[in-house]
């Protein structure tokens, strides 16, 4: 049992059966002999001649000795090499690339059980085959194979043929001559990802196909730039402008919007990661200056890279029929509210009328007329400018009142186009908005005015003076104001006529009384001139 031990064989799976067998049973043979030497010497009791035995022993015990110890570590050695070979055995065998062993005609010499599935044919139809056969083309692989060997490593995809005649598509690495004569090839099977990639490339065509022939606009803005990063055709068709504008700047969609509507779109747009869904109508100006109306929509993906989609459409058609309804609505309240204000617009002038004409004193007429006005035409603030001789105009009364008194306001009509071309043409003018007219000037007289309305005030052909009514808000005066402005200045200018007869008649009665007085004083005389004089005068 022991022999066999010692001189028995060993099989391909013991590391011992890489090292040398002469070696094996010289170092083992050594071991025994100098063993038996010892034992005898040992026995003999050391005489004198057994000294040469003890000294044989000794050697053959040294060289034993020391062919185990080279021995061992040939053997540990070897079982190190073992166990990398079974490693990359394992590797080789239970990796799911497969790997191809080739000798220098493309015939192969060994493959792994991965290269067997990726095929799709048994070893029997792999080794000893050309790879020729699992070609698309195997016409051209003569071609290939020179340019493969040419190379020190190449990495590569092609289309192969499995057994069945099913496509199979590998992405490969070919390394030539790792050792003379054999070259490797290993290979992975990328046919799911590719076919994925090319439904995913045929759905993305379908969705472009769809979205470019329609009318609504389908875009993808980045949420933290708010770069445009796509948008399809019909992008052209509601802006008028190409899509190489916007890939040249993407940012200018934001031009389009119409400058009333701009910065509350951005605003809306810029909170739309924090706000919620961007659901905004507003107007958008084509490069032709055309205003049209767009109805977009918009909110932010759900994925990490924070992308916002949305649409838009062309609600132009939708607004226009709105603003025509509204517009027929406001005729039909307007024409019903005239109606129902004829009488009450005659009534508030009947009034103010009589109002006007129930006093002379021009402080009173003048105070009632600002009254009266308020009542018809809200204003934020109006005068009365009266004519002089030399072609000038004083602010005769204003209201509100000032909280101070001050020197009258005149103003030279000359250095006023707006108030000399009124004057002159005895017609009344309206000003939606007076920083829209060029000929309008500011003055003491009109300040912070936005909307204006000047009447001017006539009496039998002749210019009195002028109404200025103003309001610091714009388009604040309506067509029905403008009228009933129109028809209170002709009862106030003749009530102003009247108060201005009657203080020069008081004036001229006062003259007179005092004339009498100074003539009472004067003795009688026989003056002619005197006593004429005295005879025009009434008593």
């Amino acid at each position: 049992m022991t022999l066999r031990r010692i001189f028995g064989r060993f099989n391909d799976s013991d590391p011992d059966a890489h090292t040398p067998l002469w070696f094996q049973i010289t170092s083992r043979l050594l071991l025994l002999f100098a063993a038996a030497l010892l034992i005898l010497s040992l026995g003999n009791r050391l005489y004198s001649s057994d000294l040469v035995v003890g000294a044989f022993a000794a050697v053959f015990l040294a060289q034993g000795c020391a062919g185990f110890l080279y021995l061992y570590a040939w053997h540990r050695e070897q079982k190190r090499v073992f166990a990398t070979n079974c490693e990359f055995d394992s590797i080789y065998r239970h990796v799911l690339d497969g790997i191809l062993i080739l000798d220098s005609c493309g015939i192969c010499l060994d493959a792994n059980p991965a290269a067997f599935a990726i095929l799709g044919a048994p070893p029997a139809e792999i080794i000893g085959h050309s790879l020729r056969k699992f070609l698309k083309e195997p016409s051209a692989f003569q071609n290939e194979w020179r340019v493969l060997l040419a190379r020190p490593l190449v990495r590569g995809q092609n289309e192969l043929v499995r057994r069945n005649g099913s496509k199979v598509i590998v992405n490969y690495i070919f390394t030539p001559n790792y050792l003379p004569g054999l070259n490797a090839m290993i290979f992975c099977d990328i046919t799911r990802r590719v076919d994925a990639e090319y439904a995913a490339r045929e759905s993305q065509n379908l969705y472009r196909r769809m979205a470019d022939n329609i009318d609504e606009v389908f875009w993808l803005l980045d949420a933290s730039t708010k770069k445009l990063l796509s948008v399809n055709r019909a992008y052209e068709t509601l802006t008028g402008r190409t899509l190489e504008s916007i890939a040249r700047d993407p940012h200018s969609y934001r031009d389009l919007v119409h400058p009333a509507d701009r910065a509350r779109v951005l605003a809306k747009l810029e909170n739309v990661v924090h706000t919620g869904p961007f659901d905004e109508e507003f107007r958008i100006v084509r490069p032709g200056g055309e205003v049209r109306w767009v109805w977009v929509k918009g909110a932010r993906t759900s994925d990490v890279n924070g992308q916002i989609y949305g649409t838009a459409q062309d609600i132009t058609a939708r607004k226009l029929a709105e603003e025509q309804v509204t517009a027929h609505l406001t005729a039909a309240e307007a024409a019903r509210a005239e109606a129902e204000s004829s009488s009450a617009e005659a009534e508030a002038l009947r009034r103010a009328t009589l109002a006007l004409t129930e006093t002379l004193r021009m402080d009173a007429v003048l105070d009632t007329l600002l009254e009266t006005l308020f009542q018809i035409v809200p204003y934020s603030a109006a005068s009365v400018l009266l004519t002089e001789e030399n072609g000038r105009l004083f602010v005769a009364r204003q209201a509100p009142p000032p909280l101070a008194n001050r020197t009258v306001i005149t103003l030279e009509v000359n250095g006023y186009p707006l108030l000399e071309r009124i004057l002159d043409l005895k017609k009344a003018h309206h000003l939606a908005d007076t920083r829209q007219e060029q000929d309008w000037r500011f003055h003491k007289a009109v300040s912070g005015a936005r909307s204006w309305i000047g009447v001017p005030l006539i009496v039998s052909d002749s210019v009195l003076g002028l109404l200025s009514i103003s309001s610091r808000e714009p388009r604040a005066f309506t067509d029905r104001h403008f009228r009933l402005a129109e028809l209170l200045a002709i009862p106030a200018a003749v009530a102003i006529h009247n108060a201005r007869l009657y203080e020069w008649a008081q004036i001229y009665a006062l003259e007179r009384q005092t004339l009498l007085k100074k003539l009472d004083e004067v003795p009688k005389t026989k003056d002619p001139e005197a006593e004429r004089l005295r005879g025009r005068l009434p008593n």
